[in-house]
């Protein structure tokens, strides 16, 4: 392999590598980094001649990374947020910063906790940059490459190289039309319960066992459910749930249950919110329903950062103020 000297390198071709890795596109890579797309092109052709492969090649779907920047996507971008960490001052200032902060959520918190977060971040922080990423099967990664500050989500073990704390609980309801004639009454049996068919909110399932899914030192939920509780309870009257439907977040499945006959387990926040717009009904459960804890979660060994620290705390106080 050919050997690389640091003294043909300048950190502005770096961050260019980086942001066509994350971005898959020059023109978006140009606008992130305030280039013209004539400078990202000129750019990759020094890195291509540097490195000795062409890194990334044209697709269908946008530039797609070679065997050798997958290898080297991760690592640099390791280095970069290791860069910056010691470069940046010991205080951080938010009412000065322009630093981009990157978030791995999924849906529920990006609706329910996201919008008192960036309240705070834009009055605080005008010039900072918030970037929400979706959770997938890369999260560990991720977040030990640096390039996820840290995630949100409902996890369970977790490696001893992250740390998490606790952000706000939530409990579930059972979601339907208002007009569906089990909706009548003001409170909803089991028995009932049984003969609806449901609504399930499940991401990728094709890796998880049980509703979860261990990849990378963590473990988390991509099913929200009742932990198997409804299953126990239907067992103790001889009947199994009917899952009619699965989609990937909850405000589909409230809009979906708003025009059938089916219903839904949902976060209740979520529901409530909706619950007007979409003429919908909530029951409590039947049955002994666990909370739900979402959590933060970070590398735990990053080091010192007092604007992850800021970051964090605005989390915190978006939760509060649910």
């Amino acid at each position: 392999m050919q050997e690389i000297h640091l003294s043909s390198l300048d950190l502005n071709l770096l961050r260019v590598f980086d942001a066509l890795a994350e971005e898959s596109s020059v023109t978006r890579a140009g606008a992130r980094l305030g280039l013209s797309q004539s400078a990202i092109s000129h750019a990759l052709g020094r890195l291509r001649l540097i490195l000795g492969d062409p890194l990334f090649v044209r697709g269908s779907d946008g530039m797609r990374p070679t065997a050798r920047a997958q290898e080297i996507a991760p690592r640099l971008r390791q280095g970069l947020s290791q860069l910056q960490e010691a470069l940046s001052p010991t205080a951080f200032d938010p009412g000065l910063s322009r630093r981009r902060f990157t978030i791995a959520a999924g849906p529920y918190a990006g609706a329910v906790l996201m919008p008192d977060v960036m309240h705070l971040i834009r009055a605080e922080a005008p010039a900072a940059e918030l970037r929400v990423h979706a959770v997938d099967r890369s999260l560990g990664e991720d977040l030990e490459s640096g390039r996820i500050d840290l995630a949100i989500g409902s996890f369970g073990r977790a490696s001893p190289r992250f740390d998490r704390e606790v952000l706000f609980h939530e409990t579930a309801v059972w979601a339907m039309s208002a007009r569906h004639p089990a909706a009548a009454g003001e409170h909803l049996s089991l028995e009932a319960l049984a003969l609806l068919p449901q609504v399930l909110m499940a991401g990728p399932q094709d890796r998880a066992i049980d509703g979860r899914i261990v990849e990378g030192g963590l473990e988390r939920w991509v099913v929200w459910d009742d932990r198997g509780a409804l299953d126990e309870a239907l067992a103790g009257i001889g009947c199994e749930k009917v899952v009619a439907l699965t989609v990937q977040d909850a405000q589909s499945a409230l809009a979906i249950v708003s025009r059938t006959d089916m219903a839904a387990l949902a976060p209740r926040r979520l529901a409530t919110a909706f619950a007007q717009q979409y003429g919908l009904k909530l029951f409590e459960p039947p049955y002994r329903s666990p909370v739900i804890h979402v959590e933060a979660l970070w590398r735990k060994d990053a080091g010192p950062s007092p604007a992850i620290d800021w970051l964090r705390s605005r989390l915190r106080s978006a939760a509060a103020r649910l």
